[in-house]
């Protein structure tokens, strides 16, 4: 399909702005669109698109968010899991509602750091601000017809292209936390308790203001600590030491296959967070999804989160952490 158009995702910052300058030099016909969520304000890309002479498309999704991405985020926090709220927004959202909106020869333009080859979800070239990490529980079938044309930049020459061409964007990055997970909601308190001694050392407020690796908000206790595991059905915070964070494996589910189909037993590299390193690992595809199992211990492997499969800068195979596997532990078929 010849690409006589492009509809760019346009938040106002400067990485979008710079895609929508870009998409007006590719494309025969450019349009952009605001996506309202309820959180932040289309001021800055009212002044981008004006100052680029494109029509921008107020797109209320105000609902949508919170009902696919605010709310099920906040259970999760609450049920013990550590979500990914801009993965989320990306599949269920940001990609996916605008693709919903593209016209025949339309291509989806944002200014993520990744890239599309072939409809293949790739890294950006600049590994520390690479975003292929939240993209890639988007379908292929989005990826398919999606442009993302800061893959190959760095954020330092974005930054200066945006000021030579004299364009308004805000600074506001896009992978910003637009809300609070622990939500206004009251939650029942629980016990902190030592995992390694059973010892009950204090009291929480709620799971919601917990995840994996966290130091602080779990009190002194002597020595270096740390949450290792959160319990919803006690309501329990486990804390314990550096090496109890470590990990052997985990179990991906809700997968979501980018290039397959998948062998019966393969190695690749995981990654568990988006600032964490991806790991070399053994995978094995079972009913449930992914068996993750490390060459090496991994830190802080929290459910909840998303689990990347990569081979070199391509992504394979993406999905929910449902369940982490300390050192010696087994997972169930």
């Amino acid at each position: 399909m010849p690409e006589r158009g492009g509809l760019v995702a346009l938040s106002g910052g400067m990485d979008s702005a710079l895609a929508l300058h870009l998409s007006l030099r590719r494309f025969d016909a450019v349009r952009a669109a605001y996506v309202h969520t309820g959180h932040g304000s289309p001021d800055h890309a009212r002044k981008v698109a004006c100052h680029l002479g494109v029509n921008l498309e107020e797109i209320d999704a105000v609902s949508q968010f919170e009902g696919l991405v605010a709310e099920p985020s906040r259970r999760m926090a609450e049920n013990g899991l550590t979500p990914n709220p801009c993965a989320l927004c990306n599949d269920r959202v940001k990609l996916g509602l605008t693709h919903s909106l593209l016209r025949n020869g339309e291509t989806l333009v944002t200014g993520h750091y990744a890239r599309v080859e072939k409809g293949r979800l790739l890294r950006g070239m600049q590994r520390r601000k690479d975003q292929s990490y939240f993209l890639s529980m988007v379908e292929p079938s989005v990826l398919a017809r999606t442009w993302l044309p800061l893959g190959t930049w760095r954020k330092e020459r974005v930054r200066e292209e945006v000021r030579r061409l004299g364009i308004p964007a805000g600074r506001r990055e896009s992978m910003d936390l637009c809300f609070d997970v622990s939500g206004s909601r009251p939650e029942d308190g629980g016990e902190i308790v030592d995992l390694s001694t059973g010892e009950v050392v204090g009291e929480h407020h709620g799971l919601s203001g917990f995840t994996v690796g966290q130091r602080r908000g779990i009190g002194a206790h002597g020595r270096r600590m740390y949450v290792v595991s959160l319990d919803p059905v006690s309501a329990r915070v486990y804390v314990g030491g550096g090496s109890d964070l470590m990990c052997s494996g985990c179990r991906v589910s809700d997968i979501v296959v980018h290039q397959g189909p998948l062998p019966e037993m393969f190695g690749a590299e995981v990654q568990v967070r988006y600032r964490h390193r991806p790991a070399p690992a053994r995978i094995v595809p079972v009913r449930s999804g992914l068996d993750v199992r490390f060459e090496r211990p991994v830190r802080a492997v929290a459910p909840g989160q998303v689990g990347v499969v990569y081979d070199s800068d391509n992504v394979l195979v993406a999905g929910t952490i449902t369940r982490a596997v300390r050192l010696g532990g087994e997972l169930e078929a």
